[in-house]
């Protein structure tokens, strides 16, 4: 029995590479279109600046559970850090949860820049 050469491919005819490459173009230009529609948000639309009124700390902590090759590990984090920051286009402080060292690094008085709260993104 006689093995094919395997250098040897199959003949394609033009209408299968024209079907391919028709293809392919439309893929692609589903691509660029899907970048270029999320590309056109401006990310600084739901960033707002404001002033902290008060910083607050309620002494909770955190209890991280985690699993992986070593087994379980777990880990207590300090997550009970808040700024209450005014903005001036809104009457009432926001409620900002921060990380222990941001918090250490702020004083009352000072300009911060947060996220929006989800409820209120565009």
């Amino acid at each position: 029995m006689k093995t094919p050469d395997p250098r040897a491919l199959p003949s394609t005819t033009m209408r299968d590479t024209l079907i391919a490459v028709i293809s392919g173009a439309i893929v692609l230009g589903f691509i660029v279109w899907g970048i270029m529609t999320m590309s056109d948000k401006d990310p600084r639309q739901n960033k707002l600046t404001g002033t902290i009124v008060a910083k607050n700390y309620s002494g909770e902590s955190e209890r991280e559970i985690t699993y992986g090759s070593k087994g379980l590990k777990a880990q207590e984090t300090d997550s009970g850090y808040s700024f209450k920051i005014k903005v001036a286009e809104r009457e009432e402080p926001y409620e900002v949860p921060v990380a222990k060292v941001l918090y250490d690094s702020r004083k009352v008085g000072e300009q911060q820049t947060f996220i929006r709260p989800p409820s209120e993104q565009e």
